[in-house]
């Protein structure tokens, strides 16, 4: 049974094709496997780069992203760059630039669609390793590399470029996460702090008035109906203290409290 050979995965487009987004494009060959093979990453990468130039800039501050935006650019992506093009010098250096006829057999011609202008540094990188590769490749089959050499250019930067779109994917969807997350505990804190607000300024009662003087022992100036009716001929029971006296006026039980 023949194995199932898997197609190269196709460059980003643009996100929300249903609209009109601002777009630049980028026509691309790439001839190496290896390189080609890294194109699914670049494809997440590339739209994490957006997400977090853009989408992350809603929902916190300036400096948080930016902090994020260095160690992309600064840690990963520039580093990376300067030691592909101090590789490229070095063979050119060590073996000039020979006419070689060593030829790939399916390079891949696409076009690729930026919606944020940054992004295309991950599209030169992966040109940079493309280019390197076939530098690699006509020395390899010309016999001046030998195989540890052709290893070590190959694997090294593939499993770079590999790791860093990765993680560069991973930091951005946790960053959003994380912005996420803050912005919806903002929110209720918020809420609860309304309610709060609004439990506090409690309206008073009808038929009460507010304590004043100094340990709020001024009685309520209405009078609590007496709901009770006395049965013609019913014996008088002990008076309750506070009703003694038909002149005394009632005793809001708000007037307990000190």
């Amino acid at each position: 049974m023949a194995r199932k050979r898997f197609e190269t995965p196709r460059l980003r487009q643009a996100s929300n094709l249903g609209y009109s987004v601002s777009v630049t494009e980028r026509d691309v060959t790439l001839y190496s496997g290896d390189a080609q093979s890294l194109l699914r990453h670049f494809n997440f990468a590339s739209a994490a780069l957006y997400k977090m130039g853009i989408n992350l800039r809603r929902l916190t501050t300036k400096d948080k992203v930016g902090e994020i935006e260095r160690v992309v650019f600064d840690e990963i992506l520039n580093p990376l760059k300067n030691d592909l093009a101090a590789e490229v010098t070095k063979f050119e250096r060590q073996f000039g630039n020979p006419k070689l006829e060593a030829k790939f057999t399916k390079p891949f011609n696409g076009t690729a669609q930026f919606q944020y202008p940054r992004a295309k540094i991950l599209l030169e990188l992966l040109v940079d390793f493309d280019n390197l590769l076939v530098r690699v490749h006509q020395l390899w089959h010309a016999e001046l590399l030998d195989d540890d050499e052709y290893l070590r250019v190959t694997d090294d930067f593939r499993v770079r470029l590999k790791d860093s779109e990765k993680r560069i994917d991973q930091m951005v969807r946790q960053a959003m996460q994380l912005a996420q997350k803050e912005k919806e505990d903002a929110e209720v804190e918020a809420g609860i702090e309304a309610m709060s607000a609004s439990a506090g300024s409690t309206e008073v009662p009808e038929g009460t008035t507010k304590a004043t003087g100094r340990k709020g022992r001024k009685t309520a100036e209405t009078v609590a109906p007496n709901l009770e009716t006395k049965k013609e001929g019913q014996e008088k029971g002990p008076e309750h203290p506070l009703m003694a006296s038909a002149e005394e006026r009632a005793i809001s039980p708000f007037e307990q409290i000190q």
